[in-house]
């Protein structure tokens, strides 16, 4: 069993800048097949965040630096909050940090949240995300 060392509350990745370029908001629209024409003409659909976040395996370091097994872990759970939209050309500064900690079943489950914060070119926050990640662990022998 193992459980994540409490010294990684906090732990964050150096900020990275991404665009949303027009290919990409394409092959994610065909991807979840969203035909809506709107994604077409500028505006990124909503859940294309995701692939923002987790541009340069950004997920898969901050699970390295905790010492996470990627076999154990589990996407749990993932919220947006969407303060402006994201257009074409836009640049992104992305930040993510490990924002809480914690277990359960007598830590046979850890959990890890991870918030992310999307910022604009101009400066101005434009979306924020909470991902929850579940790490299982061996369960306690009695």
């Amino acid at each position: 069993m193992m459980a994540i060392d409490r010294k990684f509350l906090g732990f964050a990745l150096p900020p990275f800048k991404v665009t949303a370029t027009p290919e990409r908001i394409a092959r994610f629209a065909d991807a979840i097949g969203e035909r809506n024409p709107l994604y077409r003409a500028g505006i990124a659909p909503p859940t294309f965040l995701k692939v923002l976040e987790g541009e340069d395996n950004s997920s898969r370091r901050i699970l390295d630096a905790l010492g996470v097994p990627l076999p154990r872990v589990l996407h749990a759970e993932q919220q947006f909050d969407y303060l402006a939209p994201v257009r074409v050309g836009d640049e992104l500064k992305v930040e993510r940090r490990v924002a809480d900690l914690y277990d359960k079943k007598g830590g046979e489950m850890d959990f890890i949240v991870i918030e992310t914060n999307f910022t604009g070119p101009s400066g101005m926050l434009v979306a924020r995300s909470r991902q929850i990640v579940l790490v299982r662990n061996a369960p306690r022998s009695h």
